[in-house]
């Protein structure tokens, strides 16, 4: 009897067959305009890198400690015999192919806020190499490193004043130490500040996903330039983790410290002495500005500004003739001009336009 009803029940499936699933193995037409951004990274990927920092453990705290020490924890460089701890991990990119990487200035940072004694990057072909941290700038949170090796893959910088809201990009680096990863989304705003103590910001707002162990990698466009370095997020003060608000250091920002870091060691700024404020949107109106403006609030009498003719009360609204929004984006265009260059600064008093001719002076650091 049962052997009947197993015949009953194998019946149907006998006579319907074996079920098929239609398979479509064409690969796909990545030529089709965004279907696919994978060839452009295949390029960039190479040129980041992951950035770990590491303390020397002097023998006699080995000797004195050993035994508590877990081992681990604790690394010997083959080439110096020295004893290592590793402390951070973060993420980097190399732009310029004799070795030259850039990242964030919090990567390379200890606790006690001394830069770390030992840094190593690993590039994507798994070869880890040490690195000598050239320089760091407390005022934007850049900092760039050196490795010996040379003719390596690098990636060049964008012109990120172009960016706008609602460009494609990507964020690339070595999330919470999982690998090398990729997210993307787009500009989500640009010119913004922070609560971060930073003096110079001037950061893209996306919705890439940054986590940490991103801070130092890249936010590239769509042809495989740098447009940003990620740098923090904003979270909801629970997890931690990415909620869709980051911001990158935009990279035209980024080139002029890093060409100071890697060729001097310090970034040298401008500055005109004078202390300013934005304009309200109501004087913007009756002034009938297209954009914001920035009133010199004072004025030092042996600076530049005030030899120029500039005095408190005027309202900046260009430098050499292109407009800005506010008194911090003033403060970034006049810092990134060196000593001893000349800019002409429209300006307005008691509503009449004038120009004054202005010769930069060097910020003295820490200001």
């Amino acid at each position: 009897m049962l052997r009947f009803l197993a015949i009953l029940l194998l019946g149907p499936a006998l006579a319907l067959g074996a079920v098929k699933f239609e398979n479509d193995a064409r690969p796909l037409d990545r030529t089709r305009p965004g279907a696919s951004y994978a060839d452009m990274l295949e390029r960039i990927m190479p040129a980041v890198v992951s950035v770990r920092t590491a303390e020397v453990v002097p023998e006699s705290v080995l000797r004195r400690f050993r035994g508590r020490i877990d081992p681990s924890k604790v690394i010997t460089d083959s080439k110096t015999g020295e004893t290592l701890v590793p402390r951070g991990l973060g993420s980097g990119t190399i732009v310029h192919p004799d070795g030259y990487v850039i990242t964030n200035r919090h990567v390379v940072m200890l606790d006690d806020e001394r830069v770390a004694q030992v840094a190593f990057v690993q590039l994507s072909d798994g070869r880890q190499l040490r690195a000598r941290v050239l320089g760091v700038d407390d005022g934007t949170d850049v900092a760039v490193l050196k490795v010996a090796e040379r003719n390596l893959p690098f990636a060049r910088f964008a012109d990120s004043d172009r960016a706008r809201v609602g460009d494609v990009v990507f964020a690339i680096g070595n999330p919470l130490g999982v690998g090398m990863t990729v997210t993307s989304g787009i500009v989500s705003a640009t010119g913004r500040s922070t609560q971060a103590d930073l003096a110079f910001q001037d950061f893209i707002q996306t919705d890439a996903a940054i986590n940490q162990g991103n801070s130092g990698g890249p936010l590239i466009d769509t042809e495989g330039r740098i447009l940003g370095m990620n740098t923090m997020i904003r979270t909801d003060g629970a997890g931690g983790g990415n909620i869709g608000i980051g911001f990158s250091i935009p990279a035209n920002l980024m080139l002029s410290v890093a060409h100071d870091l890697a060729n001097g060691g310090k970034v040298v700024r401008g500055m005109i002495g004078v202390q300013g404020e934005d304009l309200p949107p109501d004087e913007i109106a009756r002034l009938s500005l297209s954009r914001g403006a920035a009133r010199i609030t004072s004025a030092q009498s042996s600076g530049p500004a005030a030899k120029a003719g500039l005095r408190a009360g005027d309202v900046i609204v260009a430098v050499d003739g292109r407009p800005f929004q506010s008194w911090n984006d003033l403060r970034l265009a006049i810092a990134r001009r060196k000593p001893g260059e000349t800019v002409v600064l429209s300006f307005l008093r008691e509503g009449r336009g004038s120009l004054a001719k202005v010769t930069i002076a060097e910020r003295p650091s820490g200001n």
